[in-house]
């Protein structure tokens, strides 16, 4: 099994607490500091001494603000609910306060925002319009209540006109606060939604390319078993034909035959029975022909040496216990990383060395950085060659690592492939 991270199933963005009490509670504090700051300044006359010598109308004003955060608690749940109720409480505010301006809160605006950003349509604009309605009247009636109200510009029309301009004018401003910032959600949970589908698909198309390397594999490797089974049968043959005048021959190459039909037949039982249970063809038909080995490097180089600018190649294993399908991933490997130095950092300096180190067979490959490659995390391919290289290096109880020199100007994979090629388990993929 491939070991993807299982994603969220939902997506909570950042800027949305998960607590829906943290924001009515810095709206609060807001309002406890507009107030003072209202007070303070003589912004509302003479109606701090009001409230100083009125104990009970400010225990009335806390209990309104704090009813006032406790309905905008609920807010997702009842938008429409918290908002009217919060227009009531604001109502019953401007009537009782000496000066109506202390009524208009950061709570209340916060509520107006808060609905606007929730609810669409009718749902939307009823409420707002009962609550502007009930606002103009409140606060023309209390305007109106001041024997000079009416000795301004425009008399008592004037006044009229002043105060549902103005109502409008800041109900106008919220609604389009909340609306852009319900659009900015709505935008940003679609981009989140986009990546994870993305990112997704993406992990479907690398197990795929995965599963499809463990099928290769498995053919590549059943090819090459079939091969040193024809190579057993004709030892046993000529060992059949020299029982008699020849024993000691007809031994040796009884003994290699042996040798040989043990080693294919454990390939056969452990990459197999991982990599390809079922016995269905893969609509190609059988190639009994040899798989590429170790030295079918010096072709292969010799085959892209047109693509790159210069080429070394060091193959120093010359063993004839390698196990074959060890041979043929370490030519797989060599090919994968010339494809990918091609495509990444064409006309490089490409150095591959195949050598022998305490029983592992370690196959290296770098190539140098050119001005015009592209960053290997940005290329334009799926990404799935290096995973593929690895799942390789893996099933036979080997390693692969690949990445930038020290120095940053040169790219290297480098693989570790036991000389037996045992098998270790399917290699998991990290997320």
């Amino acid at each position: 099994m491939l070991g993807f991270h299982r994603l969220p199933h939902t997506f909570r963005p950042a800027w949305r607490p998960r607590n829906p009490a943290v924001l009515p509670i810095e709206m609060l504090l807001a309002t406890v500091v507009y107030a003072g700051f209202q007070l303070s300044t003589g912004m509302v006359g003479d109606t701090r001494d009001e409230l100083v010598g009125s104990p009970p109308l400010i225990a009335a004003s806390v209990v309104a603000l704090i009813a006032m955060t406790a309905v905008t608690c609920v807010r997702r749940s009842f938008p429409v609910t918290s908002y009217l109720s919060v227009v009531a409480i604001s109502v019953a505010l401007i009537m009782v306060l000496p000066d109506r301006t202390l009524g208009f809160t950061p709570l209340y605006w916060f509520a107006i925002a808060a609905l606007a950003i929730r609810v669409t349509g009718p749902r939307l604009f009823a409420p707002l319009a009962l609550g502007l309605i009930l606002e103009i009247l409140v606060s023309v009636d209390t305007r109106l209540s001041f024997p000079d109200a009416a000795a301004g510009p425009g008399g008592t029309i004037g006044v009229v006109a002043e105060q549902v301009a103005n109502l409008i004018i800041n109900y106008t401003v919220l609604i389009a606060l909340g609306k852009y910032i319900a659009r900015n959600r709505a935008q940003e949970l679609e981009n989140e939604a986009a990546l994870g589908r993305a990112e997704l698909e993406h992990r479907r198309q690398l197990e795929a390319a995965l599963d499809n390397e463990r099928k290769a594999m498995a053919r590549e490797l059943h090819d090459v078993a079939a091969h040193h089974l024809t190579g057993m049968l004709i030892q046993a043959k000529a060992s059949k034909t020299l029982i008699v005048s020849n024993p000691e021959q007809a031994r040796e190459l009884l003994t290699d035959a042996i040798g040989h039909g043990q080693r294919t037949l454990d390939s056969l039982r452990q990459i197999v029975g991982i990599l390809r249970p079922s016995t269905a063809t893969d609509g190609h038909g059988n190639n009994s022909a040899p798989q590429p080995m170790i030295a079918d490097i010096p072709e292969l180089l010799e085959q892209s040496r047109m693509s790159f600018a210069s080429m070394t190649i060091d193959t120093g294993v010359n063993r004839d216990d390698t196990d074959s399908a060890v041979q043929l991933t370490c030519y797989r490997i060599v090919q994968e990383a010339l494809s990918n130095a091609r495509r990444h950092a064409p006309d490089c300096d490409v150095s591959v060395q195949v050598s022998e180190r305490s029983s592992n067979i370690e196959v290296t490959v770098s190539n140098t950085i050119t001005s015009d490659a592209s960053g290997r995390g940005e290329s334009a391919g799926q990404g799935f060659g290096i995973p593929g290289m690895q799942e390789r290096a893996a099933l036979l109880g080997g390693t692969l690592d690949a990445g930038l020199s020290a120095d940053g100007s040169t790219w290297f994979v480098r693989a570790r492939l036991p000389v037996g090629g045992k098998i270790s388990r399917p290699l998991e993929v990290p997320a």
